[in-house]
């Protein structure tokens, strides 16, 4: 199975995704690490990245999840189109839904990472929100309360992935 974990910055993808590879001994890929020095730049002061910006960006995640069998991916896939392009045999994805005001306060208090909380309101823009005809999407209702490894676990169980 390829997973992507997918939602808006702040979601917590990157926390959900290592929890989940941590669980099935998977390898964990960030997406972030796939985008360019000029994107995170651009996100950094902001500035949501256009669809020109997200293709080549997209095309590098599909190379990384057609060359493996079992992998965990943490990406944003916040368009269709986006999600789209990542199909392929084997490819699931979990949506992490996030109440806004939590998503405002982590980004707030977030240190260390380009995306900040003046990146919400384009990436809030841009999601279209999995409908119920987007089979291969688990929708993870996401409260103050829940840990990433109860996100995992929630997952997990529901996708019936044998935990490693």
């Amino acid at each position: 199975m390829r997973l992507v974990v997918m939602g808006v910055a702040g979601s917590g993808k990157t926390a959900v995704g290592q929890a989940v590879a941590a669980r099935t001994g998977w390898p964990f890929l960030d997406g972030d690490d796939f985008h360019t020095p000029e994107a995170r730049a651009r996100m950094a002061v902001g500035e949501g990245l256009r669809d020109a910006d997200r293709w080549p960006w997209l095309v590098r995640l599909c190379g990384q999840l057609e060359s493996r069998a079992d992998v965990v991916l943490a990406c944003s896939a916040l368009k269709w189109t986006y999600r789209d392009a990542l199909r392929g045999e084997g490819v699931r994805f979990v949506f992490l839904n996030v109440p806004e005001a939590l998503l405002r306060l982590r980004l707030e208090h977030r240190a260390g990472h380009y995306a900040h909380a003046n990146l919400l309101p384009s990436q809030l823009a841009t999601l279209q929100v999995p409908g119920p005809d987007e089979l291969d999407v688990l929708t993870l209702s996401v409260t103050f309360a829940d840990s990433p490894e109860e996100l995992a676990g929630r997952a997990l169980e529901r996708l019936a992935v044998a935990h490693a």
